[in-house]
């Protein structure tokens, strides 16, 4: 098997959360003063620090809106869905004998309650929250360290810019996934190892 174990983001990967974030942001930026969000499609087009000036969002006010956006989204986490084929395909890749895991800027107690409430919750070893939107790089080496596994055999899976690079500064391939926040042009541009475009076809890269 080339990847003994595939590592989440959550959010727009796993969680097809896009509508509800995007809502919430809107909400904190009218008590904030930051700039909301008019043109989607335009998000999907920029990079996290490009988003925050775009927004008006300076970077020592990034903790607070990381904080009152986790707590906006915790009081509906238990009606999020995941994205359409994402059940299956855990489903299968843990049949195939891969070790799965999450990391993800939201909070672990987000993510446990979304997977269990989607009935996936089992087929992940290991959920690791983090509750920042800068640094995953050392995070996930961090957690490629703890789980003693190698970058080599660990692919990421993500739908953000920002999830390509964590992967690269980890040592580790990356499959970008173009249902999420990043369009795929955009992804494309910054040379994941794989661009994928539905679930499934995850599956045809863990190789028996």
């Amino acid at each position: 098997m080339k990847y003994h174990t595939l590592i989440w983001d959550f959010d727009g990967t796993l969680a097809d959360t896009l509508p509800l974030a995007l809502r919430i942001f809107n909400e904190v930026a009218c008590r904030r003063g930051f700039r909301p969000v008019e043109d989607t499609e335009a998000v999907r087009h920029l990079g996290t620090l490009a988003f925050l000036r775009a927004h008006n969002v300076p970077l020592l006010k990034l903790p607070l809106l990381v904080r009152e956006f986790l707590a906006a989204q915790q009081q509906e986490i238990a009606s999020v869905r995941l994205v359409a084929g994402i059940a299956e395909t855990v489903t299968a890749l843990r049949h195939q004998g891969c070790r799965l895991g999450v990391l993800s800027s939201n909070t672990r107690e987000n993510i446990v309650t979304c997977l269990r409430n989607n009935g996936v919750a089992e087929a992940f070893e290991f959920v690791v929250g983090y509750r920042r939107l800068l640094g995953k790089g050392r995070a996930l080496r961090r957690l490629l360290r703890d789980q003693r596994a190698d970058p080599r055999t660990v692919l990421y899976v993500g739908d953000e810019v920002r999830d390509i690079e964590a992967a690269r500064e980890a040592g580790a391939d990356v499959a970008a996934v173009a249902w999420g926040l990043h369009a795929a042009d955009f992804l494309a541009r910054h040379a994941p190892t794989y661009l994928v475009g539905q679930p499934r076809d995850l599956l045809s890269l863990i190789r028996p």
